[in-house]
């Protein structure tokens, strides 16, 4: 029986901009070695090598430039005075943030944006699995995970997930307000209006911040702050 997935908040980025390989049919079914060969494939073909890449005449660079600051950008984000400025920090964490992620992986993150935004949570779940096998470690995989699992409706999952994610980086906004969500779906006002107020201490800038959390909090206590 067919499942329908919530509307949810889509905090992956837009699948549209970005490419991703086909596979006739969809990745549902399809060996998943062979889909990652054929689309390991793709990608050599999709991207030239770099004339600054390690191996064409220069060494390999390493710095402080090759390892995002998150604690400089959570900070700023945190003291921003404008929604463009806000909006730009929350890009640039979002970049930090998978910055670890192998090719393998993107490529599996890739595949779940596209199944989320056709509507298929539960192949996004899949390939958000099959990425946390990889890489258990990196924070934001669980916290896609956790949207995956909101949209097909496992609600239980998405909090177990958002745990962890939180957790192992409890300065992301995004997970909060991932949580928010969820515990409004739940019904749980109190705790979606708590986990609210932990995404204006972080983003005090974020679309829609203040109006939220006063439907939140009248939701949860009855009267406006």
């Amino acid at each position: 029986m067919s499942r329908t997935a919530l509307a949810v908040p889509f905090f992956f980025g837009d699948a549209k901009t970005r490419a991703c390989p086909r596979i006739a049919g969809g990745w549902r079914g399809f060996s998943r070695v062979r889909a990652m060969l054929a689309a390991l494939l793709w990608l050599g073909g999709a991207m030239p090598a770099r004339a600054d890449a390690p191996g064409a005449g220069h060494p390999a660079q390493s710095g402080p430039a090759s390892t995002p600051d998150l604690s400089a950008l959570t900070a700023q984000l945190a003291a921003a005075t404008s929604r463009a400025a806000a909006a730009d920090l929350e890009a640039r964490l979002e970049r930090a943030r998978r910055h670890a992620l192998s090719p393998t992986t993107r490529l599996l993150q890739r595949g779940a944006m596209a199944h989320l935004a056709d509507g298929k949570a539960l192949g996004a779940v899949e390939d958000l699995d099959d990425a946390l096998v990889l890489q258990p470690d990196v924070a934001i995989l669980w916290r896609d995970r956790a949207q995956a699992r909101l949209a097909a409706r496992d609600l239980t999952g998405a909090i177990a997930d958002l745990g962890v994610a939180l957790q192992r980086d409890g300065r992301d906004a995004v997970a909060w307000r991932l949580l928010s969500a969820v515990e409004e779906q739940r019904g749980d006002w109190q705790a979606a209006e708590r986990a609210w107020q932990r995404v204006m201490a972080l983003d005090p800038m974020v679309d829609g911040g203040r109006a939220n959390g006063e439907r939140l909090h009248l939701k949860a206590f009855g009267r406006p702050t």
